[in-house]
């Protein structure tokens, strides 16, 4: 049977000092179903990043989500991503603060959900080549990337499935690409579409990985998406049931 690896994840933010009823709307419209969803279907698992500043809202605010987050890590349900606590964009940010913003979250991550974090979400998908020295000496292990920096380079869209590997002064960085293409169809196109092009990447040794991470946003907040992904269409209950089976 051809098997292929997929590797599905969400991004959560909100900036600090944002309204209060800002955070509140995207919870209750895409943060708060999605984990609703993702509990009906034990054997998903995906990736979650959240940033800093929403942690502490969620703490104050619905600290009973962060315990259904810690639930679901514990049955390994979920794999959170560290980064830059409150978001910085890590090109243009000192060295110093670069390792500073990465431990601050790898540290609350730990305190609250009794987890190593080994991999990042690079913010606003910025990547420059020397950020692997510092990224790496803050405790990370990967990052994703868009697709698009891997073809710029001059690699096919064939060879896009695994992690590659590169290093700054001998600190080393696994590099995943996210699929532009599965970014664009999910959740706009019909879970069937998706699943076609997985299977299309399949293979008999089942060693290929496509990686499709993206903002939660896209999930109930961007015009149309809530009834969509949890209204009359149910787009997210249909795509996971289809993963399931």
């Amino acid at each position: 049977m051809k098997k292929v690896q997929f590797i599905f994840g969400i991004h959560l933010h909100q900036p600090v000092g944002n309204f209060d009823w800002v955070f509140e709307d995207a919870f209750q419209k895409s943060y708060k179903p999605f984990i609703d969803v993702l509990k009906r279907y034990p054997s998903i698992a995906l990736v979650i990043h959240i940033s800093g500043s929403l942690l502490e809202w969620l703490e104050e605010n619905h600290p009973e989500y962060l315990d259904d987050l810690a639930t679901l890590i514990a049955k390994r349900n979920i794999e959170v991503l560290s980064a830059g606590f409150y978001e910085p964009i890590l090109a243009v940010i000192p060295d110093h603060d670069k390792i500073g913003q990465i431990k601050k979250l790898n540290k609350y991550i730990k305190n609250r959900f009794s987890y190593n974090a080994k991999g990042m979400w690079l913010t606003e998908r910025v990547w420059e080549p020397h950020l692997a020295k510092q990224i790496n000496k803050a405790g990370i292990d990967y990052i994703a990337v868009d697709d698009f920096h891997f073809l710029s380079a001059g690699k096919q869209s064939n060879d896009l499935d695994g992690y590659f590997t590169t290093d700054e002064q001998n600190a080393r960085l696994s590099i995943f690409p996210i699929s532009q293409k599965l970014r664009y169809a999910i959740p706009f196109q019909e879970p069937s579409v998706t699943i076609d092009y997985l299977k299309s990447m399949s293979s008999v040794k089942g060693n290929r990985v496509i990686v499709m991470t993206d903002d939660a946003e896209k999930f109930g907040i961007w015009p149309g998406t809530y009834e969509n992904c949890f209204g009359k269409n149910q787009w997210l209950d249909r795509f996971f049931h289809t993963l399931e089976v």
